[in-house]
């Protein structure tokens, strides 16, 4: 099945937060990172959703983990 990608508006309809917001919290490794389509910055919708279903916590700690293994790869 195909990734649905979602434009920020869409997202904001989803997880009702500033742009700012989103943007810091993808900063401090808080929100899924977006991606580039043909220059347009876009979310995947698995990964929103996930964020959604397992909590901020969680998914800061998942990142954190993927970026320390980053480091020893």
């Amino acid at each position: 099945m195909e990734e649905r990608l979602l434009r920020r508006k869409d997202v904001q309809k989803i997880v009702p937060i500033a742009t700012a917001t989103i943007y810091a919290k993808i900063k401090a490794l808080r929100f899924p990172k977006q991606i580039k389509n043909g220059g347009t910055a876009c979310w995947k919708m698995s990964q929103v959703q996930l964020y959604i279903d397992i909590g901020e916590e969680a998914y800061h700690q998942m990142l954190l983990k993927q970026k320390e293994l980053e480091k020893v790869s």
